[in-house]
């Protein structure tokens, strides 16, 4: 549809009252004719025609008076007061907008949330009220509908900046970096731009790990301005992510030197030293930080995460649920928290925690966007797709649990990693492989699961994950093979890979043969070279 039909649509709307309908087409044009000069006009009319003026039903002063109240711990007897006032008045916009707002610093934000909707419904060319619902649905790391509200208000607000910040830092948090990237270069470029907007670009830039450009930039910029310990921190971290410690920890150094009473700064040298395997440094920078601010949840996970890694699982348990209780929304704890239980067999515990993997930032994982209900045993026998999350290594666990599956399910439709096909097929030939990109809507599926719920629903305690020791078999002819070819003397043959490529975690996954030249040196075992880079010099 060319642009001067989408207008003549969203106008037609428009004059119908369907607002909403008229936004969408309007939306529609700027996504994809972002420059067109038309837009900011037509808009411009429509608020202009159609915006019914908020009554001030509130003083300026009343309104002071219920934020003190707010800030005193009162703010039950602030919705207790605008409640009574919406009930003599339904239609009180201002009542509405504000009960919304409290209800939201209240911490009740399915409350906050109605009401941030029922202000929108009333008012739905008031672009503040897209925002505070954004804000709100943010708090509940409910990104994806935050992001979809703030285009209604930066549809009615099209050169509103803040606007396009927000929208850059949703766009980053739901990892979709270049399309933050590209709104942060635009605003970058006008003059006076603020200090919180150059730190949220950097972030950007380093979780793009576009970390020569962050250094570059942020030298450029302390040529001209003056710099700040935000600044310094920014190149530690920047070093930091190329792995070159010791010049982060300078920049971290020179940051506290600027300002000690950044408890963020503290967590980021325990990062870096974390990082660099000096556990004993990792641990006094994150107390320090938590000195300054106990409730830091970054440095409380972290020092959770390293209690962890050294294998003191029950200090780690502790610190992760003090996090959760310090901080609201606190998922990524309960996810490591969830690992945390379920390496100590706490299979109840851990299941539960493990059901906020989707929430959290850390997992790296997309939850399937599908309009089937979820999978329990409960149900009669159906028609089941399963679909895959992390890495294929984490799928082939999974695989353990099919036959526990097999009972409670007519016919299973699976979307997985295509390098598993044959072997699951080897072993379920009745299985229907769905394509990336098909769609289930083709088949009749009553339900679905991700692969990873499959241990909520099986694992009870830990019998259940030795229970089928031979859960996926080799091909047949391709083994007779293999053993025709190789021949050797020695008692066993141990296939060996050494080196991970993960850039995140890799290096504490890895080894050089020099180091396990001992154990190679074994004389009653053969060992094969599995590992999927070139190994020549190595060996």
């Amino acid at each position: 549809m060319s642009v001067n039909d989408l207008f003549i649509k969203g106008n037609k709307l428009f004059l119908e009252k369907n607002f909403f309908g008229g936004l969408d087409i309007f939306k529609e044009i700027w996504v994809q004719f972002p420059k067109n000069k038309r837009l900011e006009e037509e808009i411009n009319k429509k608020v202009k025609r159609f915006k019914i003026p908020i009554i001030q039903t509130h003083s300026k002063k009343e309104i002071e008076n219920f934020f003190n109240l707010e800030k005193s711990g009162k703010s039950s007897i602030v919705i207790k007061k605008l409640s009574e006032t919406l009930e003599k008045n339904q239609n009180d916009i201002l009542t509405i907008s504000l009960l919304a707002n409290f209800w939201s610093l209240e911490g009740n934000y399915k409350k906050a949330i109605y009401f941030h909707r029922l202000a929108i419904q009333k008012h739905p060319l008031e672009s503040a009220f897209y925002l505070n619902l954004s804000d709100t649905l943010i708090k509940i790391n409910k990104l994806e509908d935050a992001l979809n509200v703030l285009y209604y208000a930066k549809i009615l607000s099209l050169n509103n900046r803040d606007i396009d910040h927000k929208m850059a830092k949703l766009f980053t948090n739901l990892k979709k970096f270049s399309k933050s990237d590209q709104i942060y270069k635009e605003l970058i470029s006008y003059k006076n731009v603020s200090r919180d907007l150059i730190y949220d670009y950097c972030d950007n830039l380093i979780k793009c790990k576009k970390e020569n450009d962050v250094i570059l930039y942020v030298q450029k910029f302390e040529k001209k301005n003056v710099s700040d310990s935000t600044l310094k921190s920014i190149l530690g971290l920047a070093y930091s992510q190329k792995k070159q410690f010791n010049l982060a920890n300078t920049f971290y150094y020179e940051s506290i030197n600027l300002n000690n009473t950044n408890s963020d700064v503290y967590t980021l040298l325990g990062d870096n030293f974390l990082a660099a395997g000096d556990f004993t440094n990792a641990k006094l920078n994150y107390n320090k930080s938590l000195q300054i601010k106990p409730n830091n949840k970054m440095a409380l996970n972290n020092l959770a995460a390293l209690n962890y890694f050294i294998g003191d699982f029950m200090e780690a348990e502790n610190i992760y649920e003090l996090s959760i209780r310090s901080n609201n929304n606190n998922y990524d704890a309960h996810y490591y928290l969830a690992q945390c239980q379920l390496a100590q067999a706490n299979f109840n515990k851990g299941w539960i925690n493990f059901q906020y993997r989707w929430l959290a930032n850390k997992f790296n994982s997309n939850k399937l966007k599908i309009n089937l209900p979820e999978f329990n045993l409960k149900k009669d026998k159906k028609n089941l797709l399963l679909w895959s999350e992390q890495g294929v290594g984490d799928q082939i666990l999974f695989l353990r649990f099919f036959k526990d599956l097999e009972p409670y399910v007519n016919n299973l439709f699976i979307k997985i990693d295509p390098r598993l096909h044959c072997i699951i097929n080897r072993i379920y030939p009745k299985i229907k492989f769905l394509e990336k990109n098909e769609n289930y809507n083709n088949y009749t599926i009553d339900y679905q699961l991700s692969i990873g719920d499959l241990g909520y629903l099986f694992v009870k305690d830990a019998s259940a994950l030795t229970k089928y020791k031979n859960y996926i078999i080799a091909e047949k002819s391709l083994t007779n093979e293999l053993k025709k070819n190789f021949q050797t003397k020695k008692k066993f043959i141990c296939g060996l890979s050494w080196i991970s490529k993960n850039e995140d975690i890799g290096h504490k996954k890895s080894i050089s043969l020099e180091i396990l030249k001992p154990i190679l040196s074994m004389e009653n075992i053969e060992f094969l070279d599995l590992q999927y880079n070139d190994t020549n010099d190595e060996r």
